[in-house]
């Protein structure tokens, strides 16, 4: 698979996970808290800040409810413009942050191209809508700017005709796993299994949208895969925004970056070879055990089973020469000199 490129970040196998800070419309469409938003995102160790455009109008018809209310006048009440859009993407820009957005409707992808982003991001409600699908692929196309495809409520038949119409368009895509529930209660859902099964059949990356109010399955997606991990993220969990219990504030998005950068460190080693570290080198000359006088051997005693015994340090002949396996190579040797009881015997010692 090709390095897919969102600006400046860099999405393979061989680069870092990247990790996204969802948004929402938690700005609740001030400009000034976006920025609070962003700032805090950057500092808790974001690659991206996501953000959603949004023309109530257009993308639905009055009176859709949802958990919080009418979503029509939440998202009227909490309107980002375009205007604040391209403030907010010149001030990632500055502050060295990448800006990612998810358009709600067509005329929301035509806004977004002009302000020259650097690729789209849809929603798990736009996995089915096939005719803004192929927009987006298209420009894709032309552009080679990415497109992050959440994956949340559909079928695979239904992900596959949506794959089906950007591999034919000759998009750049990756999908985001997900499940669309705010927030998963019920951690058999989130089906991180998908990973690995979607990456193996539609040989594409995969990331994981993850809506869980802690950590713990975006950890395991790493493990598993995932190249991207994208977590709802606030400045107050106890906020008034309807996403914001659900969200990760900045402490809690400190750790999820912390936790990724570990787990790829432990990860580094693709071919698993066994090996000593430089640190366990140290340990184990006192860890592991060598053959050790179990008596006061004379000069020219025999060792045997019966005068000495494995123990620890692990600086002399290693214990191993008293199994079966190597015993015939110590067992019968003379030592040199007087050997006191619980002396770790050396090679240098026998004859």
């Amino acid at each position: 698979m090709k390095i897919l490129s969102l600006g400046k970040i860099s999405i393979s196998e061989k680069h870092p996970v990247v990790l996204v800070a969802e948004f929402s419309d938690g700005h609740m469409g001030s400009l000034e808290h976006a920025k609070k938003l962003v700032n805090a995102a950057k500092k808790a160790g974001a690659d991206i800040v996501k953000f959603q455009m949004h023309f109530p109008d257009d993308e639905m018809v009055a009176g859709v409810k949802m958990w919080a209310g009418d979503l029509q006048k939440i998202l009227k009440k909490s309107w980002f413009s375009p205007e604040k859009h391209a403030t907010i993407m010149r001030y990632c820009k500055e502050i060295g942050i990448q800006y990612l957005c998810t358009p709600f409707s067509p005329k929301a992808v035509d806004v977004l191209h002009t302000l020259g982003v650097s690729g789209f991001k849809t929603g798990s409600g736009e996995i089915y809508n096939l005719p803004f699908q192929r927009k987006l692929a298209q420009i894709s196309s032309k552009t080679g700017k990415p497109v992050f495809i959440s994956t949340g409520m559909c079928t695979m038949k239904e992900l596959e005709e949506t794959i089906s119409i950007h591999k034919k368009e000759g998009s750049n895509f990756l999908l985001m796993n997900c499940t669309s529930e705010y927030p998963v209660k019920n951690y058999a859902n989130v089906r991180l299994n998908l990973i690995t099964k979607l990456r193996k059949k539609f040989k594409v990356y995969i990331g994981q949208s993850d809506h869980t109010t802690d950590n713990y399955t975006s950890f395991a997606a790493v493990v598993l895969g995932a190249r991207v991990i994208e977590k709802h993220f606030t400045l107050n969990r106890k906020g008034d925004f309807p996403d914001d219990f659900m969200s990760l504030d900045p402490g809690m998005f400190k750790e999820l970056a912390d936790g990724v950068r570990k787990i790829e460190a432990s990860l580094k080693d693709k071919g698993q070879e066994k090996k000593v570290t430089p640190a366990e080198k140290k340990i184990r000359a006192w860890a592991f055990h060598s053959v050790v006088s179990d008596i006061d051997l004379k000069k020219d005693d025999k060792i045997r089973l019966g005068n000495v015994r494995p123990a620890r340090p692990g600086w002399g002949i290693s214990a191993r020469y008293l199994d079966p396996l190597y015993s015939k190579k110590l067992i019968g040797k003379k030592v040199r000199k007087n050997i006191p009881k619980n002396t770790v015997v050396r090679w240098r010692d026998l004859q």
